[in-house]
């Protein structure tokens, strides 16, 4: 395992996402006005109407719109998540939540992770255990870069899930096959290309494989 500094923003590699032809533009921030009453029944209808989109917004009054998942990008989430289900189910230990899960956190901010997964002890907390946005933050929550995120985005986003109260932030650059690890008051590690990584501050047999994560790639970015 070694630290590493936050590196700059790199040219996303190209990848399958169709409307990604042109470097990362995504998360777009719109200012809403102070005088909106952007409530959780609002914004959830909001995004109904616009299915396909991501959506979030922050505490400061901005809607931030992300690009929809691709093929590529849903298939290397969907390996990270489903492992976690079989070890939460396996344990009865929590809930697991994939893309399309919205959660309120301590500052105010509607974010969605690319998967989570909230310990039992922290769901006793909820006041609202319905259809609508909890208001808790993860425990653990995996954010995988696609090809239009910029990693630096990506990196103040992990940041912000940890500042609110994650436990254990992972962010997986597939195009750089790197694990960013991310925890309360230490600095962010980073792995290259590991086959398997622990979550061992979630508990010590949540060990995901990330052997299909790397295998997961367009052909066509493949140098010779």
């Amino acid at each position: 395992m070694v630290t590493a500094e936050r590196p700059q923003a790199v040219a996303p590699v190209p990848d399958a996402e169709p409307w990604a032809t042109a470097p990362a533009a995504f998360p777009l921030r719109l200012q809403l006005p102070a005088d909106w009453d952007v409530s959780d029944e609002h914004f959830l209808r909001f995004c109904s109407l616009n299915e396909g989109w991501r959506f979030e917004t922050d505490a400061e009054g901005g809607l931030l719109i992300m690009a929809p998942t691709g093929s590529l990008s849903g298939a290397r989430g969907s390996q990270i998540t489903s492992q976690i289900v079989i070890w939460s189910n396996a344990n009865d230990a929590g809930i697991t939540f994939d893309p399309g899960s919205t959660f309120m956190l301590p500052n105010g901010d509607r974010r969605e992770p690319d998967s989570a997964w909230i310990s039992n002890e922290r769901l006793s907390s909820i006041d609202r255990y319905d259809e609508s946005v909890w208001r808790v933050c993860p425990d653990f929550v995996v954010e995988v870069r696609s090809r239009t995120d910029a990693l630096e985005d990506q990196q103040t986003k992990m940041e912000l899930w940890i500042s609110q109260g994650a436990r254990l932030g992972w962010l997986v650059d597939p195009f750089e096959e790197t694990v960013w690890l991310y925890r309360p008051e230490r600095e962010p590690e980073v792995l290259q290309r590991p086959s398997t990584v622990t979550a061992s501050e979630i508990a010590d047999d949540l060990t995901i494989n990330f052997s299909r994560v790397w295998l997961l790639r367009n052909p066509e970015s493949e140098t010779s």
